[in-house]
């Protein structure tokens, strides 16, 4: 019965897909900043393609905050991004809060499209979504960063 009620435990679940490691280093520096405002909170850092999906979508459940991350490929998110996201959709989690980050090439389009599947799936959105053209440079690793600190301190989450 724990998976239909807003079940949360103090942990934060941060999971990216990545082609070049450029999302996965703003997923890095997201917990950097998560840290330096909350030793206690409880980080999973998955990659999705990586990792079991059932795992992945366990820490989820278990979550008050769900980041997710993906680089635009096609106008779109990755393919295990998008099995995720229909899989969190279908599972209707309550009380959860999340947030959107990626970075891309010629369009943006990633992160819109993840905060608009976590809105479909009934999170509540914290905090902007983070995006960077091709790598992260230093201005986004800091944004991400502070992001991770302002989402802690601020209790948005």
């Amino acid at each position: 019965m724990e998976w239909a009620s807003a079940y949360q435990e103090n942990q934060i679940t941060i999971v990216y897909e990545t082609m070049y490691n450029g999302t996965r280093s703003i997923a890095e520096s997201i917990v950097k900043g998560i840290n330096s405002e909350d030793q206690v909170v409880d980080i999973k850092l998955y990659n999705i393609a990586t990792n079991d999906l059932n795992d992945i979508i366990t820490e989820i459940f278990k979550s008050k905050a769900v980041f997710i991350g993906s680089p635009t490929v096609n106008n779109g998110i990755m393919s295990h991004t998008a099995g995720l996201m229909e899989m969190v959709k279908g599972l209707k989690f309550k009380g959860k809060k999340g947030a959107a980050f990626g970075c891309f090439g010629w369009s943006d389009a990633s992160t819109k499209i993840i905060m608009n599947l976590l809105k479909e799936s009934g999170f509540e959105i914290v905090g902007e979504s983070i995006s960077c053209n091709w790598g992260p440079d230093e201005d986004a690793m800091q944004r991400a960063f502070d992001f991770g600190r302002s989402v802690v301190s601020k209790s948005e989450i």
